[in-house]
């Protein structure tokens, strides 16, 4: 069983400038929560309990999010409000932080994790990427199955993109018809629209096994100098080993909080979908539009 997961959340997050100049977008509220605890509730839920947070000195807050405070829960559970403390408790989760000094690409930010990866396959999350499900159909339970059934090297989470946005991503080229697992032979970072060999995007959540760590140290730096992990996955496919695709499918959405239209959308989704006040969130939308 997969228990560790890499999450690096030390991103400048300047698409969401002036927010984020002092607030993390990691920390930004989605529904009644903030962005990087829903990821975790994600996680947590697919059985991992050892999480390794790839900070920055600008990411403090996240920091200290995680970091138990004895004094607020005795106050909550003091004035009744024991609800509340145990929706800041993450009991049985272990957390090890560590900082990137410099930002170097999200496949630094994975080296960084090198010693907690250990001989372990580890799930990578990108912090600032919701990925919404059905109760019970968490894509990362979902990859986690096809990863050890098939023994992969690597098990990729994807999703069907618009044919005019396919420049905009990591796109896999399926071994054969694509369905909702299948394998693949390459990935293409951001390729023209006439050389994308499907309209299946990388999608913030990976599985990788130990050697992630020597392709990543081959991996030369590529886009803004960076070193990123989705070369590495391709240094990885050049090496023979297997790597596999979970479709979201049309039941899952992932929300990226770094673009401001996405960030919108799952602030109102998740205000919808409130228990207390979604009903009364839907009736003022409806007045509103």
């Amino acid at each position: 069983m997969i228990r560790k997961a890499i999450v690096p959340v030390a991103g400048l997050g300047t698409r969401l400038l002036p927010l984020t100049k002092s607030l993390p977008k990691e920390m930004l509220p989605v529904g009644r929560l903030p962005t990087i605890h829903h990821v975790i509730d994600e996680l947590t839920e697919a059985g991992i309990d050892e999480i390794f947070l790839v900070t920055a000195r600008h990411k403090r807050a996240i920091e200290d999010y995680f970091d138990p405070d004895p004094e607020l829960d005795r106050k909550l559970r003091d004035t009744n409000r024991a609800e509340l403390a145990d929706t800041l408790q993450f009991p049985g989760i272990s957390f090890t932080m560590a900082r990137q000094s410099t930002p170097a690409g999200n496949g630094d930010a994975v080296r960084l994790a090198r010693s907690f990866m250990g001989t372990d396959s580890a799930l990578m999350a990108w912090g600032d990427a919701i990925i919404s499900s059905p109760t019970g159909e968490s894509v990362v339970s979902r990859m986690i199955d096809v990863h050890e059934r098939t023994g992969a090297a690597c098990t990729i989470a994807v999703e069907e993109v618009p044919l005019e946005k396919v420049s905009r991503y990591g796109i896999v080229h399926p071994v054969s018809g694509p369905s909702e697992e299948f394998a693949i032979d390459d990935i293409v970072e951001k390729p023209d629209l006439k050389a994308a060999p499907s309209r299946f995007a990388v999608s913030a959540r990976y599985i990788c096994a130990p050697e992630i760590m020597n392709a990543l140290d081959r991996t030369v730096p590529g886009h803004g100098g960076e070193i990123w992990l989705v070369d590495a996955i391709k240094t990885m496919l050049q090496d023979g080993l297997p790597v596999w695709c979970v479709n979201l499918g049309p039941e899952s959405k992932r929300y990226d909080i770094g673009s401001p239209m996405s960030y919108w959308e799952a602030c109102v989704d998740f205000a919808l979908a409130d228990v207390e006040d979604g009903a009364l969130f839907r009736t003022y939308l409806k007045s509103r539009v």
